[in-house]
C-alpha cells in the first residue's frame, strides 16, 4: 500500500470461500487451503455459485483482501458506500469490527427460511464504514462475511474504499452532502409543481412532473449510497429495493402522461384508422402500473427479479416518448426544443447509469443525480413558459371580454342589469324580471316633413345627431334609454320623478324646442323576453302605453313637454323644480275609455320667478 495514496479502491481480485463462514474460513487459511474462487470487487458472486451447481446467488460466503507495507502506528479506515448485498460483517485481522443486518442466520444449520416469502427481515441497506490500525508488522487482513437473503446478485457489489479515515470519512461526508443537496433539489421541485397542480387541478402535468422528481429523490436516497439510511438507521434491504424500483415504473408512466397532457393527441391513429395512438400508450401504461404494483407487493425476492421487465417497460416507453419528441421537433412544435433537451438529459443519465450498476470500475461515482436535476429544472422552466404564455392568453382573453362586455352593455345597459339585480349580462337568463314603479319618458325628433327631398341617409344622420345630443343629458339624470324607436327613444328614470322632468327640460333647450316628450308615472315590469338562444330587454305595462300616447298628445297639440297627472301630483310639491305646469283639456287617447288629464311642462320664466 503506497504511503502516497490517501484514499484508494480496493478493485480487483479478491479471495471467496463460497458457503463459508469466518470460522470455517478462517481454519481453512491456517491449513493452507486456497480459496474456492478469486472473484471480482466490485462485482457479484452470481457467475461462481452457478459454477459450483447451484441456480440461486442466494447464499452466504467470505471475501478476503490483504494490505501490507501500513503504518503499524496510524489508523485507517474501510467505506462501502452501499452495504455488500444483503448484510455484512466485517472482519479485521480475525476481530469483528461490524455489521449490518444479521449475515450470521443464514450460516446457521437451522435455517430454512425460503427467499420468496414474507419473512423477518435480516438484511439492512446503509453505507458500512470502520477504522482499525494494522497489525505490528503493517498488515491488515480484511475479510467481509456477505449473505445474501433475497437479492438477484449477490456478493460484494460495491467498491471498497480504504485510506486514512480523514479521507475516507470526507469522501464519505462529500458524497452524503451531494446525494441530500440533489434530494433536496428534486422534493423542492416536487413541492412546487404539487401546489401548482393543487392550485389549478386542470394542469396534471405539473402533478406528473411532481410525481416524477418524488420517486428520482427516491432512487438517490435509496440506491447506490442509501442516503436514507441514516435519516432511517434500520431501514431493512427488503423496503429499500422497493423504493428504489419505483423509479422503474412510476417515472415512465409519469413522464409520457405529462408530456401528452402538453400535446395532446387523442385522435391520433397509427397505421389503421381504428388503431389509434391513445389505445397503445394506454396499453403501456396500464401494463406497466400493474408490472409496477406487483413489485410493490410481492415479497422482495419476486420484486427484485422483477427488475428486467420493468426496465423493458421503461424502455420502451422511453422509445416511445423519444420518437414523439423528435416528430415535435420536426413539426416545430411550441416547446419541443425544452422536451428534447430535457429528456436527452435523463436518457444520457440513465445510460450512465446502468453503465456504473453493470461496471462500477469504469466511474468512481454515477453522475445520474446531476442528470436528474437538470432534467427536472429544463421541465420547470418549460412548464414557467406555458404558464408565461397561458397568462400572455388569458390576459388577452381578458381584454378580449372585457371589451366584449362593453360591447353587451351597448346594446344592454348596465343600469337595466342593475335593475334586475344582475352583476353582468353573463347571469341574466331568460325569464328574468323586476316588477317596480319609476317614471318613463317617451321622446321623438321634431323633422320638417315640407322637406321632400331628404333622403333617408339623411334622416339616419339627423337623428343620430340627434341622440348623440340628448344622450348625455338623460344620463346626468340618472336615466338610460331603454329603447331606440323610430325617430326618438324610450327613457326610464328609476330614481326621481324630477329627474325625468329636469332632463326634458334640457333637452327641450339643448334642440331648441325641436322634440316632442312624454312622461309617465306608474308601476312596469322589466325583464328578459325571447327564446334561450336569442334574448332581449324589454318593458311591460299599460304605464310604457300610456306614456307613449302622451308623446303622441305631444305632436297634435304643438306642445313640447308633457306629463300624465299621476305625475303632476308627485311633482307638485316640488319647490326647487323650475317649471310652471299649465293644464290641458281632457283628451281621449287611443286604448283608455276615459279622457286623460295632462299637463304641460314649461321652464318658469325669470318674470315668474321674479314674481314669487
Amino acid at each position: 500500500m503506497p504511503e502516497t495514496k490517501n484514499l484508494i479502491r480496493l478493485d480487483g481480485k479478491w479471495e471467496l470461500f463460497l458457503e463459508k463462514t469466518p470460522e470455517q474460513t478462517f481454519k481453512l487459511l491456517d491449513s493452507g487451503t486456497p480459496a474456492d474462487f478469486m472473484s471480482s470487487v466490485p462485482g457479484t458472486w452470481n457467475t461462481e455459485v452457478l459454477y459450483t451447481g447451484k441456480t440461486s446467488p442466494i447464499t452466504y460466503g467470505c471475501y478476503r483482501y490483504i494490505c501490507t507495507n501500513l503504518n503499524p502506528a496510524k489508523k485507517y479506515a474501510i467505506l462501502t458506500r452501499e452495504s455488500p448485498g444483503t448484510s455484512c460483517a466485517l472482519y479485521i485481522n480475525r476481530k469483528l469490527l461490524g455489521q449490518t443486518g444479521d449475515p450470521f442466520a443464514m450460516t446457521k444449520p437451522t435455517f430454512n427460511e425460503k427467499p420468496n416469502a414474507y419473512n423477518p427481515s435480516h438484511s439492512q441497506s446503509i453505507p458500512f464504514y470502520c477504522e482499525f490500525y494494522p497489525d505490528s508488522n503493517g498488515s491488515v487482513e480484511i475479510v467481509f462475511l456477505v449473505s445474501n437473503y433475497f437479492y438477484r446478485k449477490g456478493g460484494l457489489w460495491d467498491a471498497v474504499y480504504f485510506g486514512e479515515p480523514g479521507y475516507v470519512m470526507r469522501t464519505n461526508n462529500m458524497t452524503l452532502l451531494f446525494n441530500e443537496f440533489v434530494i433536496g433539489c428534486l422534493l423542492f421541485i416536487t413541492l412546487l409543481n404539487l401546489i401548482q397542480f393543487f392550485i389549478n387541478k386542470k394542469k396534471w402535468e405539473y402533478f406528473y412532473l411532481g410525481i416524477a422528481s418524488l420517486v428520482f429523490a427516491l432512487r438517490i436516497g435509496t440506491a447506490d449510497y442509501c442516503s436514507f439510511g441514516f435519516l432511517f438507521p434500520n431501514l431493512i434491504s427488503e423496503v429499500k429495493v422497493k423504493l428504489e424500483y419505483t423509479v422503474l415504473w412510476i417515472a415512465p408512466i409519469s413522464i409520457i402522461q405529462m408530456i401528452f397532457k402538453i400535446y395532446p393527441s387523442p385522435n391520433r391513429v397509427i397505421i389503421f384508422k381504428w388503431l389509434k395512438e391513445k389505445y397503445i400508450r394506454h396499453f403501456l401504461v396500464i401494463a406497466d402500473l400493474l408490472l409496477g404494483i406487483s413489485s410493490l407487493i410481492v415479497p422482495a425476492y419476486y420484486s427484485s427479479r422483477l427488475v428486467p421487465p420493468l426496465q423493458i417497460g421503461m424502455g420502451i416507453i422511453s422509445v416511445y416518448v423519444i420518437i414523439f419528441i423528435i416528430s415535435n421537433l420536426i413539426k416545430h412544435r411550441k416547446y419541443s426544443l425544452y422536451n428534447s433537451i430535457s429528456y436527452s438529459m435523463l436518457f444520457l443519465g440513465a445510460i450512465i447509469d446502468i453503465i456504473y450498476s453493470q461496471q462500477k470500475d469504469l466511474m468512481p461515482f454515477s453522475f445520474f443525480p446531476i442528470f436528474l436535476v437538470a432534467f427536472a429544472i429544463i421541465q420547470i422552466l418549460m412548464l414557467a413558459a406555458i404558464q408565461n404564455d397561458i397568462h400572455k392568453n388569458t390576459e388577452k382573453s381578458s381584454q378580449e371580454l372585457q371589451r366584449l362586455n362593453e360591447a353587451y352593455l351597448r346594446f344592454v345597459p348596465k343600469e337595466f342589469l342593475r335593475l334586475l339585480n344582475k352583476e353582468s349580462i353573463i347571469k341574466t337568463k331568460l325569464g328574468d324580471y323586476s316588477n317596480i314603479e319609476m317614471t318613463i319618458m317617451f321622446s321623438k325628433q321634431k323633422f320638417d316633413d315640407s322637406k321632400d327631398d331628404i333622403s333617408l341617409e339623411q334622416h339616419f344622420v339627423l337623428f343620430n345627431e340627434y341622440l348623440k345630443q340628448v344622450s348625455p343629458i338623460i344620463k346626468k339624470y340618472d336615466g338610460f334609454v331603454s329603447k331606440f324607436l323610430s325617430g326618438g327613444f324610450m327613457a326610464l328614470f328609476p330614481n326621481s320623478e324630477t329627474d325625468a322632468v329636469r332632463a326634458a327640460l334640457e333637452i327641450n333647450d339643448c334642440t331648441k324646442n325641436n322634440t316632442w316628450i312624454g312622461i309617465h308615472y306608474g308601476r312596469m315590469i322589466i325583464g328578459t323576453i325571447g327564446e334561450e338562444n336569442r334574448l332581449d330587454d324589454t318593458v311591460i305595462s299599460d304605464t310604457v302605453n300610456t306614456a307613449s300616447r302622451i308623446e303622441s298628445v305631444c305632436e297634435k297639440l304643438g306642445k313640447n313637454i308633457i306629463i300624465s297627472q299621476v305625475l303632476h301630483k308627485r311633482i307638485s310639491q316640488e319647490s326647487t323644480l323650475p317649471v310652471e305646469l299649465n293644464e290641458l283639456e281632457a283628451i281621449y287617447v287611443k286604448g283608455k275609455e276615459k279622457p286623460l288629464q295632462l299637463y304641460e311642462v314649461t321652464r318658469k320664466t325669470k318674470r315668474t320667478q321674479e314674481t314669487e
